[in-house]
């Protein structure tokens, strides 16, 4: 019971935390010829290896490709548009003395996949 409550705690968390990003400007903005599900494949991947919470699902003419790595929330929104998609990048970080930069790795794999 201990486990299920840890991890409903964890969830409403995470949701809270990705809420809020729609309010910042979007770090990227862009179009791509995939469809939604081809992109959201090309990326998956690719923020896994940047971090283990990463994780993404696409269905018909949307997806969503999120991810959480020490003080940094990652949220891919995709949609479809015309023979291609439309994708949209927000983020959030926290920057600390032990990482003061910008850390842009997230932003650059969403770009190799368009």
């Amino acid at each position: 019971m201990k486990y299920v409550l840890a991890i409903a705690a964890c969830t409403v968390l995470a949701g809270c935390a990705t809420s809020g990003m729609t309010d910042t400007l979007p770090k990227l903005s862009s179009k791509t010829g995939k469809s939604v599900t081809a992109y959201v494949q090309c990326v998956e991947p690719k923020w896994q290896a940047l971090a283990k919470s990463a994780k993404g699902n696409a269905k018909d003419d949307e997806g969503r490709v999120t991810a959480n790595d020490d003080g940094k929330h990652e949220r891919l929104d995709v949609k479809a548009s015309g023979a291609g998609a439309q994708v949209v990048m927000y983020e959030i970080q926290k920057r600390t003395k032990d990482s003061p930069d910008y850390d842009g790795r997230f932003r650059d794999e969403a770009i190799s996949c368009l």
